[in-house]
């Protein structure tokens, strides 16, 4: 074994010193030509002087580009402007293959010529973010301009990769920036002189440039693993102009158009910031409506904790100028954002109700709501947005075409906020803020059209208003059917309920609003309780977003939510009290949500369609609460 390593390194070790032996005699050889080229500012004695070789020239330029990359700190664009494609490729595969020799099999010693201090980080990169990440990343490092083929050839080598993907790594992957550097070539032998100097005074530049900032391009590329949220909670930016600018015109071209959505600004347009910019929440694109007729101005906007959990989402969010909020809990890290935002003079959107609406009505809003007003002193601009709930439901699997109405309104100034109380502020934003789309529907009687019209709504409207029965809703296409009762619905373009049996109710809101109530008479009972056996999962450690932690029984008393079982293989007890919870926020078919302790406990419950009786029934508790605790 030991005599098969001394065979292996002598021949790397002897390749090396033959590929760096031929460079020198190369080089000698054409010592004259290149004083030549020198003398009169063109590559043409040196491309004639390849030609004189033929078949050989290809050899020679291939020596050359090995040994550019080879020496790590040269670029290799210089030699790709003058030569071939396939003398070039050859040429990097060669030196690419001595800087794997070099760093792998002649010994540790030869591999140092390489180390230095500025590069003592780059072989954590795949343990940071992955192989993946890591493969990207060096085809990334390939299309930076004049970065060195020779340094990004090193990098790679210094990782675990085996050899056939360092080989695609580094010679396929060099081949884009390749062809861009025969191109400019070709440009220069074409130009005129003063083309030509300003060409390779800019190239030149360029080098020196990434030269000498090469390590703070890898930094920057490769030591920004966000290890936890604070990576998002720390601060919040102002929103990146060209990938806002990307988002504005892909939403307003497609989602507008599709959506149908007509806007009235009312010089609104024209107030600059700072202001507050609160909308109401009925469907999942309401910050698309809302920000996008406001463009150029950008909205730094406070999202829902859960959406940063994935990382990659949580990446370009931020991007985008949002923080996350832990909703219906005590956060301070969005508190300093959104001061930072005002400071900025910049616009701050929020959806004071935190959720989106189940049934197309303003339900609550957020606790303090008020308090942040009055805090802020800003004005306070209306987005009001309605026919979003009938365009793309809570629950539905897929966008309507109809009608969205948005329309804007100053509500506050700051000279009116100075003078009112909290209470005050509260009630104006309820006034302001307060939507009903099936009452708004019944004045547009708009048709809109989709596909399986009613296919979701089982997992809203969980009690029959029939028989009463739970869970026993089924639907397809535009039908509802009661399997306990044998109920049957139309669901019709104008959202309206089409059936024979008096019990049905006029519409979703009306049948939603029927299920709190049947849920308030049921809570009213002393010895009333809720018990689901759930799956809990907390947001992924490595921002991929959650994952399992444990299985166990979630139960609701007029005390509060109690969670019993496994948390991270520990049997544990976890209590959260009534008054905390103002609303339990869910996804149909998803799951029910609490935060709590600076987390966000994510639980799905074995029977799938418990998820929305969470929510109405955690609402009737809560009320409960306040009405006995006045």
């Amino acid at each position: 074994m030991k005599n098969i390593k001394r065979t292996k390194k002598f021949l790397s070790i002897l390749f090396l010193l033959t590929l760096l032996i031929g460079f020198i005699l190369l080089l000698y050889e054409f010592r004259n030509v290149i004083i030549e080229a020198i003398d009169i500012g063109s590559w043409d004695p040196i491309t004639s002087k390849f030609s004189e070789y033929g078949f050989w020239g290809i050899f020679f330029i291939s020596l050359t580009q090995g040994i550019t990359i080879l020496m790590t700190v040269f670029p290799g664009s210089p030699i790709q402007i003058i030569a071939g494609f396939l003398a070039c490729i050859i040429g990097i595969f060669v030196g690419n293959l001595a800087i794997y020799l070099l760093t792998r099999k002649a010994g540790s010693k030869a591999g140092s010529f390489y180390e230095n201090k500025e590069l003592s980080e780059i072989e954590s990169v795949a343990a940071k973010r992955g192989q993946k990440f890591f493969a990207w990343f060096i085809i990334f490092l390939y299309l930076i301009p004049v970065f060195p083929y020779g340094l990004i050839a090193f990098t790679a080598s210094k990782s675990k990769m085996r050899y056939p993907k360092y080989f695609l790594l580094t010679t396929i992957g060099s081949i884009p920036s390749t062809i861009v550097n025969i191109a400019m070539g070709k440009l220069l032998k074409e130009s005129s002189y003063v083309t030509t100097i300003i060409i390779i005074v800019v190239f030149v530049l360029l080098t020196v440039l990434v030269t000498r900032y090469h390590q703070r391009i890898i930094n920057y590329l490769t030591n920004r693993p966000i290890k936890d949220m604070v990576y998002f909670q720390a601060s919040v930016r102002k929103p990146a102009a060209f990938i806002y600018s990307f988002f504005y015109h892909i939403i307003k071209t497609f989602l507008f158009k599709k959506a149908k959505v007509k806007y009235y600004l009312n010089d609104i347009d024209k107030i600059e910031g700072p202001y507050l910019l609160v909308f109401n929440h009925p469907s999942k694109f309401d910050f698309a409506y809302t920000f996008i007729p406001l463009y150029p101005k950008k909205v730094n906007s406070i999202v829902a904790y859960y959406y940063f959990c994935n990382y990659k989402l949580g990446r370009l969010l931020h991007r985008l100028g949002s923080f996350p909020k832990f909703l219906y809990h005590p956060d301070i890290s969005s508190i300093k954002n959104i001061k930072r935002v005002i400071r900025n003079k910049g616009i701050l959107g929020i959806a004071p109700e935190g959720r989106l609406s189940a049934y197309g009505c303003l339900e609550s809003l957020a606790p303090a709501t008020e308090k942040l007003v009055k805090h802020l002193e800003v004005p306070v601009v209306l987005a009001k947005i309605n026919g979003a709930y009938l365009t793309f439901p809570k629950w539905a699997k897929n966008i309507r075409r109809g009608l969205i109405e948005v329309e804007y309104e100053q509500i506050l100034t700051p000279e009116e906020i100075k003078d009112m109380t909290a209470e005050e502020i509260n009630d104006v934003l309820y006034q302001k803020l307060d939507y009903d789309d099936f009452k708004w529907q019944e004045s547009k009687r708009i048709a809109y059209k989709g596909k399986r019209f009613a296919e979701g709504l089982e997992h809203l409207l969980y009690i029959c208003p029939v028989c009463h029965k739970e869970y026993t809703i089924q639907t397809s296409s535009d039908m509802i059917h009661c399997n306990a009762c044998g109920a049957d619905i139309r669901l019709n373009p104008y959202y309206d309920f089409e059936s024979d049996h008096p019990d049905i109710p006029k519409n979703i809101r009306d049948w939603y609003l029927f299920q709190k109530e049947f849920e308030r008479k049921n809570v009213q009972k002393d010895n009333y309780l809720l018990e689901s056996k759930v799956t809990l999962k907390f947001p992924d450690s490595s921002g991929k977003g959650f994952s399992k932690v444990g299985d166990g029984v979630v139960v609701m008393t007029k005390k509060g939510v109690s969670y019993t079982g496994t948390i991270k293989d520990e049997f544990k007890t976890v209590h959260f009290k009534i008054e905390n919870i103002p609303a339990i926020l869910f996804g149909p078919n998803e799951d029910f949500e609490i935060y709590h302790d600076n987390t966000l406990y994510y639980f799905i419950p074995e029977n799938i369609r418990e998820c929305v009786k969470w929510s109405v029934v955690g609402e009737a508790m809560y009320n409960k609460y306040l009405e006995e605790n006045q």
